[in-house]
């Protein structure tokens, strides 16, 4: 039998590869929408600097104060509303802003994973240098020129700014009807997950699919599933929900076998914290 064609998703040309030697596949945010996302964050910012400044000149709480812890605390107001704030912001949203979710961008780890409170320490101090000291020229210029539109700030954090993926809704596996009776007493052997991978985006598919090859792909599939499952399906059920019934079956073990293990899990939780002779 000739081998299935099925429709894969490249890795990009600016996937990472972790620690393990594994790649992934992020999606870096364009040196554009980031600079957008700034400037949103920017102007909401100076908003609340400019509120402050507002509500200490507007109770002297300035002028009321020596020249000196005048300065200071106009020093400190810049720097809460234009380093502290945002720090806080990312830290507690882990890798968002403002503008951020606007444009859909987030901060995220090299390896994929969500950044800490060091990452976001690390980014907003550098911000210092290369975007308010230097007027955001450095960082600018390192995100269009870096190979994965990365600042200063993300070099030294390890973290990369991408493009939050939009979510997919598929339609939900059913057990088809006329396959239930069969479906209640077949034996399903384990099946390779890439056959697995192959059947689930069939079927997520299909309807994009021409008529002609949509038989062909699921007589194929079917074809190659039938040889782990005991006994044949009725030679009557159409490939597709044999197909279907199949992913139902193991779907359907899998989520029992996990159900047991947590049982397991919670009487063992409950024996380790009873006390001894009913104390």
């Amino acid at each position: 039998m000739s081998e299935l064609p099925v429709t894969v998703r490249r890795i990009s040309d600016e996937s990472f590869v972790s620690g393990e030697g594994v790649k992934l596949d992020l999606n870096p945010a364009s040196p554009f929408m980031r600079t957008g996302a700034f400037l949103m964050d920017l102007t909401l910012y100076a908003g609340i600097f400019l509120i402050l400044m507002f509500a200490a000149v507007r109770y002297d709480i300035v002028y009321g104060l020596p020249s000196t812890l005048g300065r200071s605390l106009t020093v400190f107001l810049i720097f809460f509303s234009f380093v502290l704030l945002p720090f806080l912001i990312e830290a507690f949203t882990r890798g968002y802003s403002l503008g951020k979710w606007a444009f859909n961008i987030k901060v995220v780890r090299r390896d994929g994973g969500i950044i800490t409170v060091r990452h976001t320490l690390v980014r907003s101090l550098t911000a210092i240098v290369e975007t308010y000291i230097c007027l955001g020229f450095i960082a600018f210029m390192s995100t269009m020129f870096s190979p994965k539109a990365t600042r200063l700030g993300d070099l030294a954090a390890g973290t990369i700014v991408v493009k939050v993926p939009e979510p997919v809704f598929y339609p939900p596996l059913v057990m088809p009807p006329d396959c239930a009776e069969w479906a209640s007493h077949a034996q399903v052997m384990p099946i390779p997950d890439r056959l697995q991978y192959e059947c689930m985006q069939f079927l997520r598919t299909n309807r994009e699919i021409t008529a002609p090859l949509r038989i062909s792909i699921a007589n194929a599939l079917a074809g190659r599933l039938a040889a782990f499952v005991s006994p044949a399906p009725p030679t009557t059920v159409n490939p597709e929900r044999f197909i279907a019934a199949v992913l139902v079956v193991l779907r359907d073990r899998e989520y029992a076998k996990e159900l047991r293990r947590q049982d397991v899990l919670e009487r063992r939780r409950e024996q380790i914290e009873r006390t001894p002779f009913g104390i």
